[in-house]
């Protein structure tokens, strides 16, 4: 078993639920532990919270739902204003007094040996208590902590002018040649959308349901870097016949060129469109580099390119004379079987992930290039679905059919509507245990700090 992987809530014991937990708050405290005292607690960006908050929210989230909700203190609970993420919105955060570094990691052991002592004295079989029913509530918290764990890699990744050592980083590299741009046949008809209630699912994942999708063909992996670059060569980012309105605004407002983090070597300042322009036809992916908190690294054409907003994937879509996909085409995809029309939960079938499946966890601290996981192939045969990025859809964050919410309405219902976009597939940083075909991120179509790219659809003749 991975470290970073849950236990199967059907098998679970204490002994497995506390070691869960152990597993993922090990990665939590190795991933901040690289950090300065003014790393910890800066706001490194708007867009994200300090560190130091994301680690006390896990500490008091952890305390309400596996102490309090779990003791004799039940529904009254609530969070703390100050770790409550909407009574007290990113654009605030930075101004928090929070306690220091030493305090936060004292509070996470607190809570924890709390946890430990409640869970020991609970009842679980049989048990009318749905959050203990498959052990749901522990689930939910240990999936909580690993979802903070990447909003923690998303603000180190913007972290200046620190430097950040990983404590360990592997390169996953192809077995053999892939072709970039080839697609996929998926035929028209019905399948199973959504996850199964049990042993563990977010309530938005629910409930199940019958979906049909007219044929479309759907890349065999996410465009990458090089493709991406042609783009850009080509002036995309000033022909206004790609964007949308709206797309087309945000690109001018925002000063667009070149993906997050992409800079031409040698150039310094503002980068202006015809400057990337020129390096991109000129230099090619040579000419190019990732500048993140881990340094200055050389782009490389094969792998996905990443820290994209939606509106830059819509514009290069119609640059290659295709489409995103809709959540429900992208989920036949990974999940569906065409031989026998069962459903699975991940790509390759029913096995947890393993690092020859796909790039999760943060083993990498990047992405990996395509091909890299052919054993990893969904039935239909497209690859690197789940892990290396997060894939934009054209679906917007809507409830399913009978969705519920449980067990708290600020998880998902809140959000539903028109202004966020769905992603799907989980990136290098997304914890093993968390990516799923059936999990649904959600973002602002402007976010470019999330590790997120994006494949291509087209529609087929019926």
């Amino acid at each position: 078993m991975r470290d970073d992987m849950v236990y199967r809530a059907s098998e679970a014991s204490r002994d497995a639920i506390a070691e869960a937990l152990a597993r993922v708050r090990r990665r939590t405290l190795d991933i901040v532990d690289p950090l300065s005292e003014a790393a910890f607690t800066v706001q490194h960006s708007p867009l994200m919270s300090p560190i130091a908050w994301d680690l006390g929210h896990i500490a008091e989230f952890e305390d309400l739902w596996l102490v309090e909700r779990l003791g004799e203190v039940v529904a009254e609970s609530t969070l703390p204003d100050i770790y409550d993420a909407m009574r007290t919105p990113r654009s605030r955060r930075g101004m928090l007094e929070l306690p220091a570094r030493a305090a936060i990691l004292a509070r996470l052991e607190e809570v924890r040996n709390r946890t430990l002592d409640t869970l020991a004295r609970l009842e679980f079989s049989p048990s009318n208590n749905r959050l203990l029913r498959d052990a749901y509530v522990y689930e939910l918290v240990r999936a909580h902590e690993a979802q903070h764990q990447e909003t923690i890699l998303q603000t180190i990744s913007l972290m200046e002018p620190e430097r950040y050592v990983p404590a360990s980083r592997r390169r996953f590299e192809p077995p053999g040649p892939a072709v970039a741009g080839e697609m996929i046949s998926v035929p028209a008809g019905p399948f199973e959308m959504g996850a199964p209630a049990r042993p563990f699912a977010y309530d938005n994942e629910l409930p199940r349901h019958v979906v049909t999708t007219s044929a479309f063909e759907l890349g065999r992996y996410p465009v990458t870097n090089g493709e991406y670059l042609e783009f850009v060569a080509a002036g995309g980012y000033d022909d206004r016949m790609l964007w949308t309105v709206g797309g087309w605004e945000w690109k001018e407002e925002a000063g667009l060129v070149a993906p997050l983090y992409w800079r031409p070597a040698g150039l310094e300042g503002p980068l202006s469109s015809g400057e990337a322009t020129e390096a991109a036809r000129e230099g090619g992916v040579a000419a190019w580099a990732r500048t993140t908190s881990l340094g200055a690294e050389p782009l490389q054409a094969r792998d996905p390119v990443i820290h994209v907003c939606h509106h830059e994937a819509e514009a290069y879509a119609r640059f290659a004379g295709a489409r995103l996909p809709t959540e429900a085409e992208w989920e036949k995809a990974a999940g569906w079987d065409p031989e026998s029309g069962a459903v699975h939960p991940y790509p390759w079938g029913e096995p947890l992930p393993t690092p020859d499946l796909a790039n999760l966890g943060a083993a990498a601290f990047g992405v990996s290039p395509v091909g890299a996981f052919p054993a990893g192939r969904s039935r239909l045969g497209c690859e690197q679905m789940l892990g290396d990025t997060w894939e934009w859809t054209s679906s917007r964050f809507r409830a399913y059919p009978g969705f519920e919410a449980y067990p708290y309405d600020d998880y998902s219902a809140v959000f539903f509507g028109d202004e966020y976009i769905v992603l799907r597939g989980g990136s290098w940083a997304t914890d093993g245990g968390v990516a799923r075909n059936t999990f649904r991120n959600w973002d602002y179509p402007i976010r470019r700090q999330i590790f997120a790219g994006f494949r291509l659809a087209r529609d087929l003749a019926r």
